[in-house]
């Protein structure tokens, strides 16, 4: 997937003399949340879970052509995941509540198409990422207890999905974004006999990047 992403860049430099590569950092609010399923219909309607604030922060590549507007963007992130969660089974006796937190590296790449007007620049990309998961907790509000997560059992380290996301720039400089993804593996796998359910990663993020490398390569005709 990495090479066809290269090869796609390269297509669309090409048709352009000069290609703009920076450099930038990134930082940004996570909305996490998980796509939950049960195979016990009674328990999916006492378990009920909803966003968990947390953070994105790392590097960007982002390379455009100037005249073609199509150009692509590759990142290391490192991105908080999870959810809140409450609850209310008869099983327990009791409600629940508490939330879940995943720290991953992560590695997006996107293609994405700029739109110039005068010192503004309007974009919109798509593309894929992948995470491993570095560590979490589990933080259970109810008992005031808090335990490390195991990724031996239930939770696999691995993820990947896709983006997709519009932002508007400012003189090259400065990018303003919001960003949707969502999981395209279990993370979480139900254990025969247990009431452990499935889950998928879904985030809503909004993120800041500021780009302080530009520099101008030009390809000999």
């Amino acid at each position: 997937m990495k090479r066809l992403f290269l090869i796609i860049i390269l297509i669309a430099c090409t048709t352009d003399a000069t290609l703009f590569a920076q450099l930038g950092i990134r930082a940004g609010i996570n909305l996490a949340n998980e796509i939950k399923s049960f195979s016990n219909e009674d328990i999916s309607a006492g378990f009920s879970t909803e966003n968990l604030t947390g953070y994105h922060i790392g590097l960007v590549y982002q390379a455009m052509p100037q005249k073609s507007g199509l150009g692509g963007d590759l990142g290391i992130l490192l991105s908080q995941k999870g959810y809140t969660y409450n609850d209310s089974l008869s099983i327990a006796n009791a409600v629940l509540q508490g939330y879940k937190e995943i720290n991953y590296l992560e590695v997006p790449f996107n293609l994405r198409y700029r739109l110039k007007l005068a010192f503004l620049g309007l974009y919109g990309y798509g593309g894929l990422y992948t995470g491993y998961a570095l560590n979490g907790k589990k933080v259970d509000d109810t008992q005031n207890s808090t335990e490390e997560v195991s990724f031996q059992n239930f939770m696999n380290r691995l993820d990947f999905g896709y983006n997709i996301g519009v932002g508007v720039e400012f003189f090259r400089k400065i990018q303003l974004g919001a960003t949707w993804s969502q999981g395209l593996k279990k993370i979480e796998s139900t254990n025969s006999g247990t009431t452990e359910p499935e889950g998928i990663n879904r985030v809503f993020s909004v993120n800041l990047t500021y780009l302080f490398s530009n520099t101008d390569k030009h390809r000999k005709k």
